[in-house]
């Protein structure tokens, strides 16, 4: 990427010649068009880099809380202004002005009507997302517990309370139950950014691959690709429970296939999956529960537990008594890869970023120095 600032420093030296042959040009006028053409090269190093290594990942999280803000009145102040008119000047050089003077405040009121928040948390972040009632009152059976008093709501436009309910009631998990949640966070890829010895091979068009799963639901998944016995619900809590204390997301592809090649051609579909990704692909599942084939890829610092987990696959019917032996396995050997060690590779923009760059470059300073010489400022 040094093209992008090289072009500047060009423009610096065409800029000192014109400056110096120019007596229209004033120093202040070159200065600031190399620094226009600096802040161009930078500008696209960023857009470049960002649009070429930019990905994401699914984290996994629980719900920890929810609160109910009830339908409540605020009374608060607006000033009120009028428009004055003065005149300056005499003569013929009297001129009219207007301008807004205080005149005084009047009360008014606000009605908040009631919410319902969720709150989440995915280990190094929380979040929170507005629900409807019934999902309010769903998550406090299933929580047993009562909304308690949890605070008081704040004042929207700086004023008081006149009316209704000012408490917050907050709604607590009491029993452990597990709502298992999903958010997709942005995450640097130089991989997919650059030719590598970990680049993978272009998958047919005629390939029988799946698309990788964006989890756009927070509440349900789709980490679950093809049919399977396993529920859902247990499969997302297990990633719930791994994902805080691992930092992976777990995805299982059952292909329904004999031909143990297209878990291959998934792999550089999703060119090794996304920095967290341990996806758990099988073959067609015989009478007995078991599938014929079974493969394991990620991006970990221990194949091991790879093998391992193709071992449980190959040897444990599917369906929900396999996710303990998984969530075991993974606890007990599965590492992340550390993605500090691909720092190494080098991006290069592509042709289609340094021809617009050009192109921009050149508009911005032609248009800036014909400017510069047709302006009413001169060197002295």
């Amino acid at each position: 990427m040094w093209i992008f600032y090289l072009v500047p420093v060009i423009t610096l030296i065409i800029g000192l010649v014109i400056w110096i042959l120019n007596k229209k040009i004033t120093w202040l006028e070159w200065i600031g068009s190399a620094v226009t053409g600096f802040i161009l090269a930078v500008i696209f190093h960023l857009m470049a880099f960002h649009g070429l290594t930019d990905d994401i990942e699914t984290w996994s999280g629980r719900l920890t809380h929810t609160e109910h803000y009830p339908k409540w009145i605020e009374e608060y102040q607006v000033a009120i202004y009028r428009t004055e008119t003065y005149y300056t000047g005499s003569g013929p050089d009297r001129t009219e002005h207007t301008r807004r003077v205080f005149s005084h405040y009047e009360t008014r009121y606000d009605t908040h009507q009631e919410r319902w928040f969720a709150y989440f948390n995915y280990g190094e972040i929380s979040d929170k997302c507005e629900i409807s009632q019934a999902m309010f009152n769903e998550i406090k059976s299933n929580f047993g517990s009562e909304p308690v008093i949890g605070g008081k709501q704040g004042s929207y436009h700086a004023g008081h309370f006149d009316g209704g309910d000012n408490n917050i009631y907050r709604v607590d998990n009491k029993i452990g139950y597990l709502y298992p949640v999903t958010t997709v966070r942005h995450f640097e890829n130089r991989i997919k950014a650059a030719p590598t010895v970990f680049s993978f091979p272009k998958v047919p068009t005629n390939c029988a691959v799946y698309e990788w799963p964006e989890n756009s639901n927070r509440w349900v998944s789709g980490r679950l690709i093809g049919e399977s016995k396993i529920s859902l619900l247990e499969f997302d809590r297990m990633n719930t429970r791994l994902g805080p204390i691992k930092f992976v997301n777990v995805i299982m592809i059952n292909f329904g296939l004999n031909d143990a090649s297209i878990a291959d051609w998934q792999q550089a579909k999703w060119m090794g999956g996304r920095k967290n990704d341990l996806v758990l692909c099988y073959g067609q599942v015989q009478t007995n529960g078991l599938p014929t084939w079974a493969r394991a890829f990620g991006w970990s610092e221990s194949e091991i537990a790879k093998r391992n987990l193709e071992t449980i696959l190959l040897t444990t019917p599917i369906n929900n008594d396999i996710l303990p032996k998984i969530e075991q396995e993974i606890k007990k050997g599965y590492i992340i890869k550390d993605w500090d060690k691909f720092s190494y590779i080098t991006i290069e923009p592509p042709t289609w970023a340094y021809i617009t760059y050009f192109i921009v470059v050149f508009l911005v300073q032609f248009g800036l120095w014909i400017w510069f010489n047709y302006n009413k400022f001169k060197k002295r």
